[in-house]
């Protein structure tokens, strides 16, 4: 550690006060954060007790989380946090950590402490920190169930999350509301899921998100995130748990009945598809005729996805390579580049029609003779969708 590390801190510190007084972000962390990261653990050599505490202040707001420091050092990286608290609300351009973090790994916020108590030792801290890292360490929620075994090692740590989302009403984010609350937070999903995997846990846990104690921002859409991560810990279930396996069951009912009034089922109900509650996906390529290639990779095709799934029905695509894209959803259209008519919610099974109303008004006749249609393994599904194209 030499006199230029202590002055990349001070400056780091000088212009986050600066940026922190006028609510906007610093400027000097963006290009420097592969230099000072690796100091916060450090900083006690190179700074006097106060000057760490501003340091810790700015890096746990910036990066989002503690840095594990040893047993000196811990009173004054939780008077860092103390002085964070009245803060970590603040909505607008500002950097700031997440509340359900930084009361997991401290143990109290400006209300009250966990029962499970405060973190007063270097060596909880950094345990603590672990988990925090390990949630984090994922860049999709299906990444995060399939590596269950990573998860289950926590499990010690579920009665303590529990705490923290009872006590946060299972909101980990007060600085926004419903449209920008961000619903598919991993570190948030990640502890989620260390609960269900802890049999002391799993059921009030469920409970709670599904019983209206607590409102749940965007509800329906978080429901469905906790179903998934309920499918995932079912097998391990034991014999006595009849509790989490009615709620479980419970939940899945909601599901599937959302599920079953999605215009995407009913397609495929009216089709006559083998298909059951299982996952399924359809991928329909459709070139434009006299197009050279496979389907897949024509230049000028037509595109539709669609699966059993009341968040995400189906998108439908279509690209010609010198005049551009089409693309809408059951949601919204993206991009009409082709000045094409909308297929529209609620219309999928018109797709056949909407095919021909593209060939009569805008000239382009996509060929479903020559259609690439991907089903899994039911092949059945495929002849039938098939048929569809060319009614």
């Amino acid at each position: 550690m030499t006199d230029t590390d202590a002055d990349l801190l001070r400056t780091f510190i000088a212009d986050e006060n600066e940026a922190f007084a006028e609510r906007r972000q610093g400027k000097f962390w963006p290009a420097n954060h592969y230099r000072i990261g690796p100091l916060a653990t450090k900083v006690s050599g190179l700074l006097d007790p106060n000057e760490q505490i501003d340091f810790y202040f700015h890096f746990m707001r910036i990066a989002g989380g503690a840095p594990s420091v040893g047993d000196r050092e811990m009173p004054l990286l939780v008077e860092a946090y103390r002085r964070m608290l009245p803060f970590l609300d603040l909505g607008g351009v500002i950097q700031m950590s997440r509340r359900h973090k930084l009361l997991f790994v401290f143990g109290f916020d400006d209300t009250c402490a966990l029962p499970s108590g405060e973190t007063i030792s270097a060596k909880a801290l950094k345990a603590r920190l672990k988990l925090i890292a390990q949630v984090g360490n994922y860049t999709t929620m299906p990444a995060q169930r399939d590596k269950k075994a990573k998860f289950v090692a926590f499990a010690d740590e579920a009665v303590r999350i529990l705490e923290v989302f009872q006590h946060l009403g299972y909101r980990h984010d007060r600085r926004y509301g419903e449209d920008l609350y961000d619903v598919t937070n991993l570190g948030f999903w990640g502890m989620v899921f260390i609960c269900l995997l802890n049999k002391a846990t799993r059921a009030e846990l469920v409970a709670d998100m599904i019983g209206g104690k607590y409102d749940l921002m965007r509800r329906v859409e978080q429901l469905a995130m906790l179903h998934r991560y309920i499918e995932t810990v079912l097998p391990d279930i034991e014999p006595d748990e009849e509790r989490f396996r009615l709620l479980a069951r419970q939940l899945k009912d909601i599901e599937l009945t959302r599920r079953n009034a999605t215009e995407s089922v009913a397609l495929a109900q009216r089709l006559g598809l083998p298909f059951g509650d299982e996952d399924w996906e359809i991928h329909i390529a459709i070139p434009l005729r006299g197009t050279e290639g496979h389907p897949l990779i024509a230049k000028n095709v037509v595109r539709l996805q669609i699966r059993p799934n009341p968040d995400w029905q189906w998108e439908l695509n279509a690209r010609i390579a010198e005049r551009g894209e089409f693309s809408e959803s059951e949601k919204k259209t993206y991009r009409n580049d082709l000045g094409l008519l909308l297929l529209g919610c609620g219309n999928l099974d018109a797709f056949p029609t909407w095919l021909r109303q593209v060939r009569e008004k805008n000239g382009l006749d996509f060929d479903t003779g020559a259609a690439d249609i991907r089903v899994g393994r039911k092949r059945a599904a495929a002849k039938l969708i098939a048929q569809w194209l060319e009614s």
